[in-house]
C-alpha cells in the first residue's frame, strides 16, 4: 500500500511540474494525489471501483479546496494534480485495443467502464466542490 501511495505522490508531483505549479506548491500536490490514490485502492476493495473512483475524486477536491484557501493558490493547482492517477487511462487504452482487435463485447464493456469511471471522478469533484462554496458562500452571508 505505501508503494502505491508513493506511486500516487510521484504521478501527481510530476503532471504538476508539467502544467508549471509554483515550485513551493509541488509536494502538497503530491500529497493530494497520493491522498486520492491511497483512498481509490482502499475504497475499492471494499465497495468495488465506481464507489473508490467516486470517493477519491470527491476527497481530492476537498484536499484540494482547503490547501487553496490555507496557502492562497488557486484549486486547479492542487486539483488537477490530485486527479491525474485517477483518469482511467488505461481502460481507455484497452477499449481502443478491443476495438482495433475487433472484439467488439469486450470493447463496448470497457467503454461502459471507462466512462462509467470518467463520470464518476467528474461527479466527485462537482459534488465536493459545490458543497465547500456553498458552505463558503453560508459562512460569509451569517457574517
Amino acid at each position: 500500500m505505501l508503494i502505491q501511495a508513493i506511486i500516487g505522490f510521484m504521478g501527481a508531483i510530476t503532471f504538476a511540474y508539467i502544467y508549471r505549479a509554483p515550485r513551493d506548491q509541488l509536494v502538497y500536490a503530491g500529497v493530494v494525489g497520493a491522498v486520492g490514490w491511497t483512498i481509490c485502492l482502499v475504497t475499492s476493495e471494499a465497495w468495488g471501483e465506481l464507489a473508490g473512483v467516486f470517493f477519491a475524486a470527491t476527497s481530492v477536491a476537498l484536499c484540494s479546496e482547503i490547501l487553496a484557501r490555507r496557502r492562497h493558490q488557486p484549486v486547479l493547482v492542487f486539483l488537477i494534480p490530485g486527479v491525474i492517477p485517477l483518469v482511467p487511462g488505461a481502460k481507455a487504452y484497452l477499449t481502443m485495443l478491443s476495438f482495433l482487435q475487433q472484439d467488439y463485447t469486450e470493447a463496448i464493456i470497457l467503454l461502459v467502464s471507462t466512462l462509467l469511471l470518467a463520470g464518476a471522478v467528474a461527479a466527485g469533484i462537482i459534488i465536493a466542490s459545490s458543497v465547500f462554496r456553498t458552505y463558503s458562500r453560508a459562512k460569509h452571508v451569517r457574517r
